[in-house]
């Protein structure tokens, strides 16, 4: 017969009646201190459900497994003197006045028992040690914000989004939430799932029936998650206030940038010093800053909680992009060439191993945050750094095609650089070269012009051969080819002395056009073999634009086999670059050359590549030239029918954009 020593206390809270999901992690736990008790430790963020995942768990195991009684405190805010003191107080136990008196009396208390201790909400390592009962037969729970050096850890994280909706719809019934299901998915993302904020607007809503699920999404902040004695932002205060002084500034500063996602190298720039890592080290570890991939993560609440102003810190950290940016660009151009450098201060950050070895593929995977710093620099009134980085910008959307992300990021910027008359002129000559391959020629004069003239004023080399460039595309385009040769010549002059090989060679690309089009073939192949001598080593997407073009002169010519030949590099090349525009390109005169050599069939694939691109990159000009092409292929395969459709499609869009179809090339209609 069992003789009870002590009292056998029995503290666990109730369980809460809402608890959803958690099966796997509630299993993990029970499994841990049972059959073998052991101290586990259940971290994650302020309102995770540590606490309701760790009650669960012990009201699961409690009367089984440990009849000896099951205790509970918080540790925040208390002492091991103080607590020490309640467990012998609970034992029925006299309470001794010294320290050391009571951790031998407690350990010599629950030495021959089988006890559950839930130890909530610890700080730190040194408030959980003395309390830990060093006999077998007792089993520890404890929770915590911080990753505490504990033998056994079980990650507590976010509901997934199903549970989430579970949870709030036992707040305020699955029916309300079924009826309004997009302003569900919205409250539920907006607060990421937490299980404490989702029983905070429950809450909310239960008490206000007619209240729609969207307004509290629309009034939905830190402030407003507050009900009854739940706050966030109480939790996010107390997390704070653990935090190292190095750690709360860092904090400030990340949730001041206002960046969703932050690469590896953003804390130490935004510090300022080395002394950044070992701070956002202690953020993860109080579940503050979360990691994804090589990325940090600051959740839009704690950033909300968090945000300060800080000027130089989002200066390094633009910096640090921009300083990327350049990298990358340097490596898909062979160089600094053909961009316009501006006065913002670089902040030198370690180049990852994506952007050593694939920087398009880094520009691809950056997108978001690098269209993301134009803004924030633009808001901050950093006009410089947000021109610069838009500018810098146009190799990504070059090659991606993405017109939408050109115009928005120089609008952006051009808002921003209202008294910037360097930056301004910069924006409007590459908004230019967005309408020039839109192929809307007069926008791209008028942007052009206003950038001349800034440029001229301010006798910026670099600027103006951008300009003049231009003007000779524009000049061309309107059948005005005496003034495009004399723009051209003027560009080759400016990249000749400000030593810009491939702005050279985009120049001497242009100009044998013009020697096509004034019938010296023999000059324009002989510009066209000086733009590969200058451009040797130069970017691949370059190297695939002369290769097209001489392939394209050589067709011209009547040298079919030869052009085949050099337009399979051509294409290759602008395949391995990505460079899809490029690409089209060399379909469509790829698919002419074929048609001349009488190859119907590969004429046609060709060709009806070349439209499926430029459908696919909403290139209507570039799709109705193709076309055009495939109606002659058409027509002399005897599909009249069909190519007749395709002449008028294409004609169309001719007519719409006031073009016509000159040698190869569209321009306006005289």
């Amino acid at each position: 017969m069992r003789t009870d020593l002590f009292p056998r206390p029995q503290q666990l809270p109730a369980a809460v009646a809402d608890f959803v999901g958690r099966e796997e992690p509630l299993q993990s736990v029970v499994d841990l201190i049972t059959p073998f008790p052991q101290v586990v430790l259940l971290t994650g963020p302020v309102g995770a459900g540590k606490t309701t995942l760790a009650v669960h768990a012990a009201h699961r195991v409690a009367n089984g497994h440990f009849p000896d009684g099951q205790l509970f405190v918080r540790l925040r805010g208390s002492t091991p003197h103080e607590v020490l003191g309640r467990f012998l107080a609970s034992f029925g136990l006299s309470v001794p006045g010294d320290f050391a008196a009571r951790l031998s009396a407690y350990r010599d208390a629950v030495a021959r028992q089988s006890l559950l201790l839930v130890l909530d909400d610890a700080t730190s390592v040194q408030q959980v040690t003395p309390l830990l009962p060093h006999a077998p037969g007792c089993a520890v729970l404890v929770t915590s914000r911080h990753r505490l050096r504990l033998p056994h850890v079980v990650s507590v994280g976010p509901l997934e989004p199903a549970q989430a909706l579970a949870l709030l719809g036992k707040q305020i019934g699955a029916d309300r939430v079924s009826a309004e299901a997009s302003s569900a998915d919205a409250l539920v993302a907006a607060v990421d799932c937490s299980p404490l904020a989702l029983r905070i607007a429950g809450a909310q809503l239960a008490a206000r029936p007619h209240w729609p699920l969207s307004l509290l999404v629309d009034r939905l902040s830190l402030a407003s998650l507050t009900h009854g004695g739940l706050s966030v932002r109480a939790g996010l205060e107390e997390t704070a206030g653990d935090l190292s002084l190095h750690a709360r500034r860092l904090l400030g500063l990340l949730a001041g940038l206002g960046f969703g996602r932050l690469p590896s190298w953003a804390p130490v720039a935004a510090f300022g010093d080395v002394r950044g890592q070992s701070a956002v080290d202690e953020l993860v570890s109080a579940h503050l800053v979360s990691v994804s991939g090589e990325d940090y993560v600051v959740p839009p609440l704690v950033r909300e909680f968090a945000a300060q102003t800080s000027v130089d810190a989002l200066r390094r950290v633009l910096g640090g992009w921009l300083h990327l940016l350049d990298h990358a660009r340097s490596a898909l151009y062979g160089g600094e060439f053909s961009v316009v450098r501006g006065s913002s201060v670089r902040e030198v950050v370690r180049l990852d191993s994506l952007l050593r070895s694939d920087p398009l593929a880094w520009l691809e995977a950056s997108a978001a945050s690098l269209v993301e710093a134009v803004s924030l620099a633009a808001e901050a009134g950093l006009d410089e750094l947000s021109w610069e980085l838009a500018h810098r910008l146009v190799v990504l959307f070059e090659t991606r095609i993405d017109y939408d992300g050109w115009q928005h990021t120089h609008d952006v910027a051009l808002a921003a650089c209202s008294g910037n008359v360097r930056g301004t002129a910069v924006l409007w000559c590459s908004l230019a070269s967005l309408h020039i391959s839109q192929s809307r020629y007069d926008l791209a004069l008028e942007m052009t012009m206003l950038a001349k003239d800034a440029f001229e004023n301010l006798g910026d080399l670099a600027g103006l051969g951008l300009v003049y460039r231009n003007l000779g595309i524009v000049s061309r385009s309107s059948g005005d080819l005496v003034a495009a040769r004399r723009w051209y010549q003027r560009a080759l002059a400016v990249y000749e002395r400000h030593g810009d090989p491939v702005g050279q060679a985009s120049v001497l690309q242009n100009l044998a056009q013009i020697d096509l089009y004034d019938s010296d073939p023999a000059g324009a192949l002989e510009r066209l073999t000086a733009a590969l001598d200058v451009c040797e080593r130069g970017p691949v997407r370059v190297v695939a634009q002369i290769n097209y073009r001489m392939g394209k002169l050589l067709s011209a010519a009547g040298r079919y086999d030869e052009a085949h030949d050099i337009l399979s590099v051509a294409l290759d090349l602008a395949r391995s670059a990505r460079d899809r525009r490029g690409e089209s390109f060399v379909l469509y005169v790829l698919g002419c050359n074929e048609f001349s050599r009488s190859r119907f069939g590969a004429a046609r694939s060709s060709l009806v590549e070349a439209v499926a691109i430029c459908e696919a990159n909403f290139d209507v000009v570039g799709a109705a030239r193709a076309r055009l092409e495939l109606s002659r292929v058409h027509r002399a395969c005897g599909e009249t029918r069909l190519a007749g459709e395709l002449e008028a499609a294409a004609r169309a869009v001719y007519s719409e954009f006031g073009l016509k179809p000159a040698m190869g090339d569209l321009i306006f209609q005289p």
